[in-house]
């Protein structure tokens, strides 16, 4: 893989990344309010079918890497983009069974069209610019979001579903047509000294690199799973709704600069100082958040650092999949790793749901040991790479 890349499938890639967002981000939003007051289903059927839904996309995601492996990141991407689109239609119809089944196609559609486009990055951006281009890649969700968001409220008006499901579905068929003008990539030179993998997911995980890649992406996002409650705790702790406002928009725009800044050291000194930086501000925000648990101000600071930091961590991924293992491999890794992405998100919610209530400390406690493990691990992962590379 050279540097001087063709900029024309990054530039596509990231636009239909933008266009997803403004599609993804209104449907996934509104979805528990359409449930809850359309539908007619009480708050606790509303979760259980947010949660199949998170099922679904898991076991996606291991499908999905094989098939993107086998067919090529861009026409999982198509196919992602696609189911995406269709399951808008749940807000077209009333009757539960069949948004059921919309929504669960469009869980799984999420899962796919996430781990091709990140396969889809890696084989597109060369390494001088793989940081860079992971951070406005990861943009586009937030910037889509930004826009997205206000559209779909205009045109859902009072309670317009109808034309919300119509508008969401159109423009996400013409997201699908736009991701079919990718170029088709394929894996090039092996760059890791490993044999390849021909088997499934078993001879994966045997893989030393990739289990130790696995904990990296495991054990922060269960952090990340944590602090999702943290507009909670601020109001909890005598926050006004204003105040929750002003922290969900100030950490989403201290994360956007993170990723830009972490995206940018990765390109000029490699991938291995910002991710061990990373880390080790993780563990200060827990550190900070456990001694200023009880004030506002403590929460909005060391929510902000530690968000920041953990979507560093995923503009670094596709980075360090670079580092651990061969292209023609990516999308059962990345599938993978969607996977545990999946569960450690879940675990730490109910981390932080469970013991919040006996001590707000407690669950920080818990998930600061543990990204105490990822930082040394870091050390391990990086040295399992120099070995490998010196083998050649």
């Amino acid at each position: 893989m050279t540097d001087k890349k063709n900029l024309w499938p990054l530039i596509l890639l990231l636009v239909v990344q933008l266009f997803s967002g403004i599609m993804l981000m209104p449907s996934r939003n509104f979805i528990s309010i359409y449930l809850n007051e359309v539908i007619e289903y009480p708050v606790r059927q509303v979760a259980q079918v947010m949660a199949v839904g998170q099922v679904v996309g898991m076991l996606a995601s291991l499908v999905g890497g094989s098939l993107s492996d086998r067919w090529g990141h861009k026409w999982m991407l198509v196919l992602g983009v696609g189911g995406i689109a269709l399951s808008s239609l749940l807000y077209v119809f009333r009757t539960p069974w069949f948004i059921a089944v919309l929504w669960g196609m469009g869980s799984a559609a999420l899962g796919f069209s996430t781990l091709s486009s990140q396969g889809y990055l890696t084989l597109a951006a060369g390494a001088s610019t793989l940081g860079l281009f992971s951070a406005l890649y990861n943009w586009g969700y937030t910037i889509g979001g930004a826009v997205g968001n206000p559209l779909a409220a205009i045109i859902l008006g009072e309670d317009n579903y109808y034309a919300l499901g119509l508008a969401l579905t159109g423009f996400g068929i013409l997201t699908t047509l736009i991701t079919g003008f990718l170029p088709h990539l394929r894996p090039q030179t092996r760059q890791i000294s490993d044999t390849p993998i021909h088997g499934g997911y078993g001879e994966l995980l045997r893989r030393p690199r990739i289990l130790v890649l696995g904990l990296l992406r495991f054990l922060p996002t269960c952090y990340y799973g944590v602090i999702t409650l943290l507009p909670l705790l601020i109001k909890q702790q005598g926050g006004s709704n204003a105040a929750v406002a002003w922290y969900a928009a100030g950490s989403s725009i201290f994360a956007s600069l993170t990723q830009l800044l972490a995206g940018q050291v990765a390109d000029r000194r490699g991938v291995r100082l910002p991710t061990q930086v990373a880390f080790g501000v993780i563990l200060i925000s827990i550190i900070g958040t456990i001694i200023t648990a009880r004030w506002v101000w403590g929460l909005y600071v060391f929510g902000t650092l530690g968000l920041g930091a953990a979507w560093a961590l995923s503009t670094l991924l596709p980075g360090l999949v670079t580092v651990a293992a061969n292209p023609e491999i990516h999308g059962r890794v990345f599938g993978l790793l969607h996977l545990l992405w999946t569960v450690a998100m879940i675990l730490g919610t109910l981390l932080g749901g469970e013991f919040l209530e006996v001590d707000i400390r407690l669950p920080f406690l818990i998930v600061g040991i543990l990204n105490g493990v990822a930082l040394a691990l870091t050390v391990l992962f990086f040295k399992m790479n120099e070995s490998q590379r010196g083998a050649v």
